[in-house]
């Protein structure tokens, strides 16, 4: 049973039509969920396929993501975040799998996280009130998903991402092959 499970799986590989090459380019936009907060996270990101590697590319590029959420205390008095993202990533993009149009992926994005927050008292009067619930820093970020090929040109994409500064998101996107 083993050798048929990997004579089919050598099988599988070998007749694919890979949608990523080496040199190919990616830019694509993301809508996710930073479900800790129930917050929106609006995405953009370019990815390079610099090298073949076995059955896959491997793919270098960079990120930005914005997200904002707000909080109403009891006495009325809000305050409201905003984060701006942005990094570098590298990702492992399985292209040899199927027909090709399946591209599972799984990587890292090492970045910069800049947090700014704003106090709004009950009568609208900004106040200054130090917050040490997000700070700006260095963020690590693991991910894994797919990109499914609709067309050679166009692919739409789910992401998982897990990573410091309780950021764990789930993304959904669009991808343009240049």
């Amino acid at each position: 049973m083993k050798y048929l499970t990997l004579a089919l799986l050598l099988l599988l590989v070998s007749s694919a039509n890979s949608q990523l090459k080496e040199r190919d380019n990616l830019l694509g936009v993301s809508l996710g969920l930073w479900p800790s907060n129930n917050a929106p996270v609006l995405g953009v990101n370019f990815e390079n396929q610099v090298s073949q590697a076995g059955i896959g590319t491997i793919g270098l590029g960079g990120i930005f993501k914005y997200y904002t959420y707000g909080v109403t205390y009891g006495n009325g008095d809000s305050r409201r975040y905003n984060f701006s993202s942005f990094g570098l990533q590298a990702n492992y993009n399985f292209n040899q799998v199927g027909d090709g149009k399946f591209v599972p992926l799984f990587g890292l994005v090492l970045g910069y996280n800049s947090v700014n927050s704003s106090y709004t008292d009950v009568r609208g009067n900004a106040v200054f009130i130090s917050d040490v619930s997000y700070t700006s820093g260095a963020w690590l970020w693991a991910q894994a998903g797919f990109r499914y090929f609709f067309s050679n040109s166009v692919a739409g994409g789910l992401k998982v991402g897990f990573g410091n500064n309780n950021f764990n998101t789930l993304e959904l996107g669009l991808d343009f092959k240049l």
